[in-house]
C-alpha cells in the first residue's frame, strides 16, 4: 500500500474518531450538567423547570446563580452574633400565641438580618425594613445555591404568610409559615440550640405531643 494511501486512511480514521468524540460530548455533557445541577439544587431545580417550562432556560438560570454566588464572599458569624440571632428567634416565636401575624413578620425580618450579617447581597426594602415581593425572588435565588431545601419551604412560607396576613384568622397558615422560617434560620445559623427550638408547643400554639413531632 502506498504511503499516500496510508496517510489518507489515517486521516479518515482520525476524522471519524474525532466526530464520534464530538457526538459523544454533545450527548454526555448536557446530561452531566443536568445531573450536577439536580444534585446541587434539589427541589429548586424542579421549581426552575416549572417557571421556565424549558430545561435549557432553567439550567441557564441555575448556572448563572452559581456564577453569581462564586462572586459573593460570605463570612462566618461570630459566636456572639449567632447567639444573638438565636435569642432573637426565641423572642420571635414566643410572640406567636399573642400576635401570630407580628411573629411571622418578625421571623421574616430576622431572616433578612441574618442574611445581611452573613454577607448575602441586599435588595430593596419594603415598609418595616423587610424585603418586598419584588426582591423576594432575588433573595430566594441567592439562598438556593447554599440552602436549596430550606428555600423550598421559604417559597411556601412567603405565599402562606401573605395569605395569612390578609386573613388574620388563618392561624394554621401562620403556624406553618413560622415553622418554615425556623427551618431557614436553622440553615443560616448552622443549627439552633435545643433550648431555642422547643417551647412545649406554646410558641406556636401547638399541643406538646404535636410539637415534639415537628422537631
Amino acid at each position: 500500500m502506498e504511503t499516500g494511501t496510508i496517510v489518507i486512511i489515517v486521516i479518515v480514521v482520525i476524522v471519524i474518531a474525532g466526530g464520534a468524540a464530538a457526538a459523544a460530548q454533545l450527548v454526555l455533557l448536557p446530561a452531566l450538567r443536568t445531573n450536577r445541577l439536580r444534585r446541587r439544587f434539589g427541589p429548586e431545580y424542579d421549581h426552575a423547570l416549572e417557571v421556565y417550562g424549558d430545561r435549557a432556560d432553567a439550567e441557564r438560570d441555575l448556572t448563572e446563580r452559581l456564577r453569581e454566588r462564586g462572586g459573593t464572599e460570605l463570612r462566618e458569624l461570630t459566636r456572639e452574633e449567632a447567639a444573638a440571632h438565636a435569642d432573637a428567634w426565641t423572642a420571635v416565636q414566643g410572640e406567636f400565641v399573642d400576635d401570630p401575624v407580628g411573629s411571622v413578620r418578625g421571623a421574616r425580618s430576622l431572616t433578612d438580618s441574618i442574611m445581611r450579617d452573613l454577607g448575602y447581597p441586599d435588595g430593596p426594602m419594603a415598609e418595616g425594613g423587610v424585603h418586598d415581593d419584588a426582591s423576594f425572588e432575588r433573595r430566594a435565588k441567592d439562598l438556593s445555591v447554599d440552602h436549596p431545601e430550606a428555600v423550598a419551604r421559604y417559597r411556601a412560607t412567603w405565599a402562606a404568610g401573605h395569605l395569612a396576613e390578609a386573613d388574620q384568622t388563618a392561624t394554621e397558615n401562620l403556624r406553618e409559615a413560622l415553622l418554615a422560617y425556623r427551618e431557614l434560620v436553622e440553615a443560616l445559623l448552622g443549627g439552633l440550640p435545643k433550648e431555642h427550638r422547643k417551647g412545649n408547643g406554646r410558641e406556636t400554639g401547638t399541643p406538646p405531643a404535636q410539637a415534639e413531632q415537628t422537631e
